[in-house]
Parts: structure tokens; sequence; C-alpha cells
């Protein structure tokens, strides 16, 4: 027999909420069902020919535009619950309430386990606590019954054990969270996979977590702008090796090395991409859809100067004026006064976090179907609004020029590298333009959020960095009550959006944790950040594209004495 546990809004089922997660409801703590399990038949289906092949699926089912023909299903987790009067614990699924307190005439609610245990590939299930209290002896009693021991006041594990009132076998909890102490229990994780409704076998090590931790589920979700594209997804080097064909044919005449010498000295080509020109010349190469790809497709919409295309995509943009202190840093500034997106929930992972840089990773992901034949997606489509800058090339590459930036950057790329490193992922190749642009869309989010209406959580940046790309977007997009305003748009006028501008730089200026901010000094620094903290730069985690890394005041204006890498003068 089903209930209805609650309701929960579309977005949060795409983001926090999505299958494997752990919620927790007024009366209950429960994890999200596998998405195919759902009833999401009359939600609407969009079929973009694009996400389609980036994401390789039939279509995508918009959760928010009908949420109430759309019925999610979730399961009772963890079942460990314990009673806060008599501290006796039960994992009888369906009680709510404390069978012994009720025995007495009193109606007291069980609260859930805090601990569970889980492995890297994503398997989770409650921590063993009969195996764990009875893991130097067995219990002398078939149905074994637990009851938590708290032996001090402050809350610690050391200060928690658990009995068995029917053998008084007692371990304490205070070394549970220990790396690989759970062996004794569970040699091998058991492979359980509670949103699926399986098991699966698995050689990882279990260990235990905290049933809220932020690192028991973190989501895939892809988003991409429905706006009109301007060229197809198409890889460069295809079309330059098929006009040239011909030539191609004639230098094979000359052997292998003469057509490594036409490759190199006349297509300039590098010798990396001698086998993917065979396979485009036989017919065999298929272009892939990446994060930069994408990119640079929505970067070639976004500079169009007009784009009314409200009939067909929803898209709508034009420049503005300038105002003239703001010329030399950009050549154009455009307010975006429609603007479509649909954020598509792919997979997610646990213990480890995902790489944001990456789209094919779905092979990889923890899956959301219980089917794995199953060819559709969860997403929600938000409109919005937004202010594009475009920063002038040729102030940009002055600004590069400058041989002390990469005194100031390296090590901060560096350690941003190693971390990829040791998360297996390939290093990028970050260039100073990279923070200077990401430092800045900071600056304008807390600045514009202060101004637009908008909370810092309902802006979100898009960063467009490449050698041929080089500006920010920042926008609002929301399935929920915010979303198209009005508030941020009307702020792109110049004579609003130029004291904005001035404000934002200046702050950036000072911060409470200078000089060590300042100075990017930090004795204990763990995030790859230059002059960057808490304090004065980063953004919400939702808002933020790169976690809050790569983050730099000194690139936006000369905070320090001495120092010319500020791209920014408001002498």
């Amino acid at each position: 027999m089903s209930r209805e546990m609650g309701k929960i809004r579309p977005s949060q089922l795409i983001y926090h909420y999505g299958p494997g997660a752990i919620v927790d409801l007024v009366d209950e703590s429960v994890m999200m069902m596998a998405a195919d399990l759902w009833n999401t038949f009359n939600a609407p289906k969009e079929t973009d020919i694009r996400i389609r092949q980036a994401l390789d699926i039939d279509h995508i089912r918009l959760l928010n535009e009908n949420p109430d023909g759309v019925k999610v299903r979730a399961t009772s987790f963890p079942k460990w619950k314990i009673c806060p009067k008599c501290n006796m614990m039960t994992d009888y699924q369906d009680s709510k309430h404390c069978y012994h307190c009720r025995k007495k005439g009193e109606e007291v609610e069980l609260y859930p386990s805090r601990f569970i245990v889980a492995c890297e590939k994503g398997h989770i299930q409650d921590f063993p606590y009969v195996g764990w209290v009875h893991q130097k002896k067995e219990c002398t009693n078939s149905k074994p019954q637990l009851k938590l021991i708290r032996n001090g006041e402050s809350g610690s594990l050391s200060d928690l054990s658990v009995q068995c009132v029917k053998c008084k076998e007692k371990q304490s909890l205070g070394t549970i969270m220990k790396k690989g102490v759970l062996n004794s229990v569970f040699p091998v994780c058991s492979g359980e996979r509670p949103w699926i409704g399986d098991r699966e076998d698995c050689t990882e090590i279990m260990d235990t977590y905290l049933r809220g931790a932020s690192n028991i589920y973190s989501p895939s979700v892809t988003s991409f702008l429905q706006i009109p594209l301007s060229e197809e997804n198409k890889d460069p080097l295809v079309e330059k090796i098929l006009t040239r064909k011909e030539d191609i044919e004639s230098a094979k005449e000359d052997g292998e090395e003469g057509l490594h010498y036409y490759y190199k000295k006349i297509l300039k080509l590098d010798p990396s991409d001698f086998e993917k020109i065979e396979r485009i010349l036989n017919g065999e190469f298929t272009a892939e859809v990446t994060y930069e790809s994408l990119r640079k497709q929505e970067w070639n919409t976004l500079v169009q100067k007009e784009n009314d295309n409200t009939h067909n995509t929803g898209y709508k943009s034009s420049p503005v004026e300038i105002h003239a202190y703001m010329q030399p840093y950009f050549s154009a500034i455009h307010r975006v006064d429609s603007l479509p997106e649909i954020q598509v929930l792919q997979g997610f992972s646990r213990i480890e976090y995902l790489d944001r840089f990456e789209l094919n990773q779905r092979k990889q992901l923890i899956p959301i179907m219980k089917d794995s034949k199953t060819n559709w997606l969860p997403g929600v489509r938000n409109n919005g609004e937004g202010i594009f800058f475009q920063f002038n090339k040729s102030t940009l590459s002055k600004w590069e020029g400058n041989t002390t930036l990469a005194a100031i950057t390296s090590d901060t790329i560096s350690r941003y590298n190693k971390q990829r490193e040791r998360l297996m992922y390939q290093p990028l190749s970050i260039k100073s333009r990279h923070l200077l642009l990401h430092t800045f869309s900071h600056a304008l989010i807390k600045e514009l959020a202060a101004h637009s209406g908008y909370s810092t959580t309902a802006l979100q940046e898009r960063i467009y960095c490449s050698d041929d790309m080089h500006g920010v977007l920042i926008y609002t997009a929301s399935g929920d009550s915010e979303g198209s305003l009005g508030g941020l748009i009307e702020q792109a006028h110049p004579d609003k959006l130029y004291p904005i501008f001035i404000r934002a730089i200046e702050r950036m200026m000072y911060c409470s944790s200078d000089p060590h901010c300042s100075e990017g000094t930090f004795k204990f620094h763990s995030t790859a950040n230059g002059a960057a903290c808490h304090t004065c730069s980063f953004v919400s985690e939702t808002s933020c594209e790169w976690g809050n890394q790569l983050l730099d005041r000194r690139l936006l204006l000369n905070i320090n004495p001495g120092e010319t890498t500020g791209f920014f003068d408001l002498g």
C-alpha cells in the first residue's frame, strides 16, 4: 500500500533530491527511488536534437511543466530509528512511534539514525548496529534488541555507545568514522542499492558517513541554453581535411614521410591528429559533443547584435550602449530579455565529486534508472533573463602580455590541476584570463543582487573562455517564483550599469581577511584560489560553475603596493 509523504519542487528533484538522495521530510527520512519508477507519463517531452545528441538519449521529461501530473516514489531510509525518550532502537520499517513508550501509554515519535555506510561506487545501507555490537561475541538471543547509551552531554561519538539489552554486549561508537574500521563487520561492500531495490557484487570497502553529509549525494546536472544556434556542431578539422582531400591523396604518393610533412608544414596540424585525419578521410569520424563545443555554439549566438527568436526557442537579446568609461574593457554588452534553459539530471556520485568540465562522463556516474535501457532523463525547463559582457579583445591581449601575471596565477592553476589529477581527471589548459573572467563574474553577481531584486542564489554565471572566447553571462533562470521578473535586464541600462560595475570592482579592493587574503597566503588553503575567500569573493555553490575555485582579486585591480596585474584601472 502506498501513501503520500509530501511535496517536492521539480527543481529539487534535479539537484538535491534526485534518485539515490536521502531526503528529510516533515516526519520521516526517505531515499528517492529510481526515476523510471516514477509516474512521469504526463510530463511534457523535450526532443531538442542538440541535447539528444550530447547525452545520447531519446528525450527529456520536463518535470516542472506539469508538476501535478508527476508522482515520484521513495522508500524509508535509513531503517534504524531511535526513541528520543527511552533511547531504544528499532529497524522495523513501518514504525513511526516508540513501541516501548507506547506500552507505557506515551506516544513518542522516533527519529532516524544519523549514521549510514557507503562505498565510492554508490552502494549504501544502514549502519550495521547489530554486527557492530556483536563483533566480538554473538548474541545469545535470536532477536537482539539495541539501546543507545549516552555517556555524556557533549554529543561526541566517544560519548555514545550501543548496547544489546538481551545479551548486555556493548560497543562504543567513538571509532566508527575511521577508514577501514568496519572490515570486521563488512569485509567487502554489500552492494545494496535501495533507490533501485537490488544489490550487486562489489569489492569496495564500506565506510561510515553522516546521513546528511554533502558528499553522500552529488548530482550531475548538465545545463543547456535553448537558444538559436549560429552553426552546427562541427569539428573544424573535418572541413579543413575534406576541402584538401585531393591534395592529401597526392601527398600520399610520396609515402608516409611526405604525407606527414604535408600535414605538419602545409596544414599546420599536430601529429596527435594524424589518426583522426585517417578516420575523417575514411568517413568513420563522428564529431564528439564536448563542454567546449557547446560553449562555442552558445558564444556564437550571444555575440550577435540583434536576435529575436521568441517565436521558436523563446530567446531574445539586444546590444545596449556601453558607458564611455567601460568601453576600454568591453567590446559589447547585451541585455538578454528572454533566456530559456534546460537542466538535465544525468546521474550522481557518492564520496567523490564530479568533474565540472566534462560532459561525457555518464558511464562513470551512478545510475538513476532501474532499467539500464531507459532512453530518457529527467529535467526542468527554466525561463530567465541575463546580461552578457564581451571583453575587449585588444585590451585583454595587452593585459595578458604582462610578464608578472604568471607569478600570481601559476600556483593557483597548478593546485587546481593537482586536485584534478587526484580525482583521476585530465589537467586543463587554464590561463590567467580564466581567473580574471571568473573573478569579475563573482564581483558582478554580488553587486547585481543588491540592485536587481534577485538573491545571489537566484543569479548564475556562464563563463566563456578560450583563445577565441572572452565573455561572461550573468543570468537568472528559475522554474519557480523567480526567473524573468525584469529586475536584472533593467540594470543593463548604461546609467545604471556603470555605477554597479564601479562598486563591484571597488568592493574587491578590500577584505576583512586581509592581508592574508590579499596576498593569497592562507596557511591552510583548501581551495585553488589566489586572493579570494568566503568574505570577499565566494558566491553560492548553485551560482558558481567552477565550485568557488580559480578566483583572484589581484587580477581585477591592483590591491597591493607594487602590483601591476589589475585589469581595471578605476583611477
